[in-house]
């Protein structure tokens, strides 16, 4: 099991979190999770009034329950730790942090993974420079996100879909003909077997045609399926990371 799948599953005790105690959004976007590169953690929106919230610490592998005035609650390591004591954890803390809701562990998806994050599941040792690694793609992607939705005037921040493990946000209507260009980074798949960064526009037809686009200095045009740029994350340093989103977004607007 890779860091990864490691991390992607702990991320659901998040997307849980979220489900139980954070008003319903149709887009699921009540689910969705920050990365604070500061603290290389991964974290929900406020699970209550008091904006207590629960994070997925990166740098010691474990679960935190952080309450914004007095810190940290409480923090579970995940090393060994079975996925039954962990949702005893999560209730214990819930109780104990005066949330009244339930926590129940049901998620909407299917992960894919084997073994499945279920009654017999246990969280394997990652050692650490298998999370410094983990840390540094989130950080290079989530710096080079931001800097570009500066470039173009947007608020939005990038978020974490826990399904997909997937960091992404949009550009709307960067130019009349486009509705909106999403950018981001994604885990392996059957596409690249790599993290990857992505750029792709739509219309209101859906996803643009990428068959006139020009190449790029890096990455590769798909368009068999998925259309967009992707370019493989390893050895890529954070300013050819900024690089890659400018060029391939820059594609993008300036098609007649």
């Amino acid at each position: 099991m890779t860091a990864t799948e490691a991390l992607h599953r702990a991320a659901q005790y998040l997307c849980t979190a979220a489900i139980s105690f954070v008003p319903k959004q149709d887009d699921d976007s009540h689910t969705n999770l920050g990365w604070n590169s500061d603290e290389a953690v991964l974290v929900t929106r406020p699970l209550n009034s008091e904006g207590l919230r629960l994070e997925l610490n990166h740098q010691v592998y474990a679960l935190d329950i952080v309450h914004p005035e007095s810190g940290l609650s409480g923090s579970f390591p995940l090393t060994g730790a079975r996925h039954l004591d962990v949702l005893k954890w999560l209730d214990n803390e819930r109780e104990f942090c005066g949330i009244s809701k339930p926590y129940t562990f049901d998620l909407h998806y299917e992960l894919g993974y084997s073994p499945r994050l279920d009654d017999h599941f246990t969280f394997p040792s990652i050692v650490g420079e298998a999370l410094d690694a983990e840390i540094e793609r989130r950080n290079i992607a989530d710096r080079a996100m931001k800097a570009i939705l500066l470039e173009y005037g947007t608020a939005e921040l990038p978020r974490i879909w826990p399904h997909h493990f997937d960091s992404g946000a949009l550009i709307q209507h960067p130019t009349p003909k486009i509705s909106s260009i999403g950018i981001g980074m994604a885990i392996p798949d059957g596409m690249i077997d790599d993290h990857y960064l992505y750029v792709s526009g739509y219309d209101s037809g859906g996803g643009l045609s990428t068959d006139t686009l020009r190449a790029l200095p890096s990455g590769e045009w798909y368009g068999d399926g998925w259309k967009g740029a992707a370019v493989s994350m390893t050895g890529l340093t954070a300013e050819e990371a900024l690089a890659f989103y400018r060029n391939a977004i820059k594609a993008y607007v300036d098609l007649p």
